[in-house]
């Protein structure tokens, strides 16, 4: 499959004709980046949000590397991205990892407007390239159910089109490609092919392929990806459909959590046993989603269906699981201006999956041995959401409202127990509120907001890998009270801070049994406090001076405590969170020349974690130094990027609360580096 994979990059690469110099350099002088405007909530250009809201484009995305979107998400304050293995990634926006030791839970994930994940809100991010995303808005915080139930936050990704105004001047069809290799056995490539006919009508095709061996034993990675997007427009009606197609295979081992000392000893090694019993993961995964926009009298009407399905082979150290799974659903919104300073938007947006669910014991990692237990399982996830935007003058106020309900039915069909069955369960919130105020002044904008939020456990969590089902798993409940401010001074120097508190009711926890095996369970009360700062700064441009100069920095403090925790006898009330950073800072530093050569610095200060509810056990802190020089000649650019250049014992993901064995450390990699080239070209007409 590898072999495959490199044929047909190699191929869709040579197949278009390349331009000349000239036009080539005509062609990337004329370039202009997608617009930057917020679309979160649905609001219309020039009216504020008032809420917490970042948004990153392809440039801040990948400027470092294009393996995964850490780096690029990392940088927002307030934002976590963890890679705990290679493509195991999980999301933690403002907020611990306490309900994910695998995977992005509580985080609503919209992939081109399509709901991206399960009903339940598992998100298989990884399923997702560098190449698939050119834009993502981050919203932190529960959203109010706007955007489906959630208290962590909301991802909003998109992959834009080549921007009609400049390139396709002078061509309608445009090719890219890259192709990068690195330390431990990596290697990348992408390439990104497109046709317009006219105005907002085109076809793309994109593939991207990664592999690595990776830093540790038994921590290889296999991905391949391959997207179609198809658009129209009609002239007269203004109309827009999409359609998506997105295939995933998808393969990675798990090396496994190690203890302090073997950690210490060595943390390149796997947990004992990873190896010997193949821990890995295998998925096909495919998507289908078509998208409208219309206007249908004074209403405009945006609507997503979606269809999906994977197949799933694990071996874990103990067992073996496979799965098949078929989803599909639907989101529609009406938005209708009722008077000039008046909105109105409503919607409905559904989720429906089925999955046939099998766990074996593992004799050997190469296939399943005999059978533990079998489920069939329907996931059903409903939500209705309304929202007015009242806008005199300078001011903007937002009331949004939302209902939700989730529900399992698992029918156990097979049980080496001989217990067998069928098993409901729902979880509902009626009501979601969500309240904000904003005020444009001649010095910046400020907003204030209280939203709710909801979580209900996600598949996962209410039926674990050892064949628990945890029908007395409540959903967390909680409030969140926050005030922003940004502003611009003289169109250079754009700083922004927010200030929330958060209280959260029946928290989802997780920890590990003997096995290994993640289970989860309410931990009660918690307050979560904290402070988010962040500024850009473009001190000096190449179209005033020969040299370019520009900053970038972010900070994050966070007071994330346990109100009410009291387990097997202890009270652990007063604790810090486990998984939650205390202080988190950023410096970037930018510096390019007329002739297009930059280099681009990255430091990271992270600090010490606490990594169980007992806080007597913590992941040290770090500083990780990132550096990428960047130098185009003639239609290609060649870069060479290095990264944790101090090369700091340090990691992207921990695991939470071990039951037994202590195996709390997921090493990331020391020094290492990547060199590599893109190339751009416009054919003639």
């Amino acid at each position: 499959m590898r072999s495959l994979s490199l044929l047909l990059f190699t191929f869709l690469c040579t197949c278009v004709p390349a331009q000349t110099i000239a036009q080539t350099v005509d062609t990337l002088m004329e370039y202009t980046a997608p617009s930057a405007t917020i679309t979160a909530y649905g609001n219309e250009p020039g009216i504020g949000t008032a809420a917490p809201v970042a948004l990153l484009q392809q440039e801040e995305l990948t400027r470092y590397d294009k393996s995964s979107l850490l780096s690029g998400l990392n940088r927002v304050p307030g934002v976590r991205f963890e890679e705990r293995a290679t493509a195991s990634y999980r999301i933690a926006i403002r907020g611990a990892s306490l309900r994910a030791p695998f995977g992005v839970r509580n985080t609503q994930v919209y992939w081109n407007g399509i709901p991206f994940g399960e009903p339940g809100g598992d998100v298989p991010l990884s399923f997702l390239d560098a190449v698939n995303t050119d834009r993502v808005q981050i919203i932190k915080g529960p959203s109010g159910g706007f955007y489906g139930p959630g208290t962590a936050g909301t991802l909003l990704m998109n992959t834009e089109s080549i921007h009609q105004e400049g390139l396709f001047k002078l061509a309608p069809r445009y090719a890219n490609a890259s192709i990068t290799t690195g330390s431990y056995g990596f290697l990348r490539a992408d390439a990104t092919i497109q046709r317009t006919k006219e105005a907002g009508t085109y076809n793309q095709f994109r593939i991207g392929y990664q592999r690595t061996d990776g830093y540790r034993d038994h921590s290889g990675m296999d991905r391949l990806t391959l997207q179609y997007t198809s658009t129209f427009r009609g002239q007269k009606s203004g109309a827009k459909t999409a359609l998506h197609a997105l295939y995933t295979k998808l393969d990675y081992e798990l090396p496994g959590g190690l203890n302090p000392e073997q950690y210490a000893d060595n943390p390149r090694q796997a947990r004992p046993g990873s190896a010997d019993k193949n821990a890995s993961i295998h998925y096909h995964n495919l998507l289908l989603g078509l998208t409208d926009e219309r206007s249908l009298g004074s209403w405009k009407l945006e609507s997503a269906l979606y269809t999906t399905g994977f197949y799933f082979d694990h071996p874990f150290n103990f067992d073996y699981k496979r799965e098949a799974n078929l989803g599909a659903g639907g989101r529609f919104a009406l938005r209708r201006l009722l008077r000039d300073d008046l909105a109105l938007a409503l919607g409905v947006e559904s989720r429906l999956q089925y999955r046939n669910g099998q766990n074996f014991t593992n004799p050997d990692g190469t296939r399943p041995g005999d059978l533990n237990f079998s489920d069939e399982i329907f996931s059903r996830q409903g939500l209705a959401f309304g929202q007015l935007t009242y806008t005199p003058g300078a001011w903007d106020f937002h009331l949004g409202l939302s209902s939700s309900q989730l529900d399992y039915s698992v029918d156990r069909t097979f049980s080496a127990e001989g217990v067998t069955g069928e098993t409901e369960f729902t979880a509902n919130r009626p009501v979601s509120v969500r309240l904000a105020a904003g005020r444009t002044f001649d010095f910046g904008y400020l907003y204030l907001s209280r939203t709710d939020g909801f979580s209900p456990p996600t598949l996962d969590e209410f039926r674990t890998n050892e064949g628990g089902l945890n029908v007395d798993l409540d959903p967390e409940i909680g409030t969140n009270y926050e005030v922003g401010f940004s502003t611009s001074v003289a169109g250079k120097f754009f700083p922004s801070i927010s200030v929330f508190h958060f209280a959260l009711d029946e928290a989802i926890t997780s920890f590990s049994d003997d096995r290994g095996t993640q289970l989860f369970r309410n931990a009660g009360k918690t307050r979560q406090q904290g402070i988010e700062l962040a500024a850009s700064w473009r001190a000096i441009s190449t179209t005033d001076k020969a040299i370019g100069l520009s900053f970038y920095t972010s900070y994050t403090y966070y007071n994330f405590t346990y109100l009410e925790l009291e387990r097997g006898g202890t009270d652990f009330s007063g604790q810090d969170i486990p998984g939650a950073v205390p202080h988190t800072l950023n410096v970037e530093v930018g510096i390019d020349l007329r002739n297009g050569l930059r280099l681009d610095l990255f430091h990271n200060y992270t600090d010490a974690i606490p990594l169980n509810d007992a806080n007597d056990v913590f992941a040290d802190s770090f500083h990780l130094l990132r550096a990428k020089l960047s130098y185009p000649f003639k239609s290609f650019n060649v870069f060479v990027a290095g990264a944790n250049l101090l090369d700091q014992r340090m990691s992207f993901g921990n695991d939470l609360n071990p039951q037994f064995g202590r195996r709390y450390f997921q090493p990331a990699p020391g020094r290492n580096w990547q060199v590599g080239m893109s190339w751009t070209a416009a054919p003639k007409r």
